[in-house]
């Protein structure tokens, strides 16, 4: 017979209606039967959604109860709702080949020494086409993708989400149950972008590294990755941490509203086809865009990052006054060999270096993110900030599987049932609870090992 007439748009609103309500109501059996029969939340369903998780949360602890198992089952539909949202903004993807060391063993050692000194050496690595992806499952394609609305205004709203521009997994105990679930939100869209973009299955594709960072203009980073620091040196995440196979920053705060400086810089050798000579001369993209990968001429005197670490914005400022007793040195002995003795500085080797290079600048903005492969085809460092503070979130992924004895050594291993997994939600997550710093640790890794079963229905798993 003759297929049935589409539904009149009365009966369309009725139902998207009845939607909104189930979600409000965390009703997530009605929630889910109206998804099945083909419905799809809109985003501000799903915020309404997530609203219903935080305060079934909050309900929850204030009556010293055990979690729902619909908490889960309804953050699973805002996940999903998330990536669907996700894949109709725009994104700016530029495809690369993608590089690794040619160095190996000894060398490469070597080579990592000579980094940790002078990060200039990371420029000049030699390079061959192929993935490490050290013990991963990595696809063969290689990418940089720009996404200028990752994240919606409320979505990173510091006020609504009070310790988001802090956060770290570490350290939950004062932390709102909205903000420990929003961070998570964002982490897992990422972790699904990843997926989606290189064409993994998203059980492969791993959180190992999440927090959010503060960078402060003349402040100088002294720890690791998260302490403040107000730029960040030329760098490859997969030579950083090998597991590191898929990398990702999303951004709090703009670029010439909340800090000046502070530039996402793609730092790529020049081919044949850049024109050095009119690097200058264009005009810097447009803030929450990177510049195009295959335009040199993007980066602008203002955009330029230099390997030595500083700008020189004055043509009389030879820039000799950032540098160590030990680098002036250094520059003293690679003299010029023409009859006056010209003695290199540290303005005219950062502009050789610079002439070798192309940068491509990404500026940053409120809610939009950089996601890219962690190989040598995605060098990259953040330019100075010269005033303000700049919020960002960055996160790293991997497809190294993890050992299946490793659950086993769990105290519950993987969730069997969605009561299991709420369970885990509580105590991994939101149990605000004082901790020593190794148990935190220990409850940190137990996440990160089980965050496809914790942000997945029981059907993916």
């Amino acid at each position: 017979g003759p297929p049935p007439p589409p539904p009149a748009a009365a009966d369309l609103d009725a139902s998207a209606s009845g939607l909104r309500t189930a979600a409000s109501h965390m009703d997530a059996a009605t929630v889910s039967a109206l998804l099945d029969a083909g419905l799809e939340m809109d985003e501000a369903t799903t915020d309404a959604a997530f609203w219903a998780v935080v305060k079934a949360v909050d309900r929850a602890e204030a009556e010293d109860q055990p979690l729902s198992a619909d908490v889960p089952r309804m953050l699973h539909h805002v996940f999903d709702a998330d990536m669907r949202h996700l894949l109709r903004r725009e994104k700016l993807t530029t495809n690369l080949t993608c590089m690794q060391p040619e160095l190996s063993g000894i060398e490469a050692a070597a080579h990592n020494i000579n980094y940790v000194l002078d990060d200039s050496t990371m420029a000049e690595l030699p390079l061959v086409e192929g993935r490490k992806c050290q013990k991963g499952r990595c696809c063969d394609a290689c990418s940089r993708n720009v996404f200028p609305t990752f994240a919606t205004p409320a979505e990173t709203d510091l006020e609504t989400f009070p310790g988001l521009a802090q956060f770290t997994f570490n350290d939950l105990e004062t932390v709102a149950a909205s903000t420990i679930l929003q961070f998570v939100r964002l982490i897992e869209r990422v972790r699904r972008a990843i997926a989606h973009e290189y064409g993994l299955p998203l059980a492969h594709v791993l959180s190992v590294q999440a927090y959010s960072r503060k960078y402060v203009a003349g402040t100088t980073q002294t720890g690791g990755g998260g302490s403040e620091g107000d730029s960040v040196t030329l760098h490859t995440d997969e030579e950083t941490h090998g597991n590191y196979h898929y990398s990702s920053v999303i951004y709090l705060n703009t670029q010439g509203e909340d800090f000046e400086g502070g530039d996402f810089i793609f730092n790529d050798p020049r081919t044949d086809g850049d024109d050095a000579e009119d690097a200058d001369d264009e005009e810097p993209p447009p803030r929450g865009a990177a510049a195009p990968a295959d335009d040199a001429a993007a980066a602008d005197a203002d955009d330029e990052v230099w390997l030595l670490g500083d700008e020189f914005a004055d043509e009389g400022d030879d820039g000799d006054e950032f540098l160590s007793p030990e680098m002036k040195a250094r520059l003293a002995s690679l003299g010029d060999d023409d009859d006056e003795g010209a003695v290199m500085t540290a303005a005219s080797l950062a502009e050789s270096r610079r002439r070798a290079r192309k940068l491509t600048p990404f500026h940053p903005s409120r809610g939009a993110a950089v996601v890219f492969s962690s190989g040598w085809e995605n060098m990259h460092e953040v330019h100075k900030i010269t005033s303000g503070t700049r919020y960002a979130v960055p996160c790293f992924f991997t497809t190294e599987p993890v050992p299946e004895a490793a659950y086993d050594e769990m105290h519950t291993g993987k969730p069997q049932t969605d009561e299991d997994a709420a369970d885990d939600w509580l105590h991994l997550l939101l149990a605000h609870r004082r901790e020593t710093p190794l148990e935190a640790m220990g409850r940190v890794k137990e996440l990160l090992m089980k965050w496809h079963y914790l942000c997945t229905p029981r059907s993916e798993h």
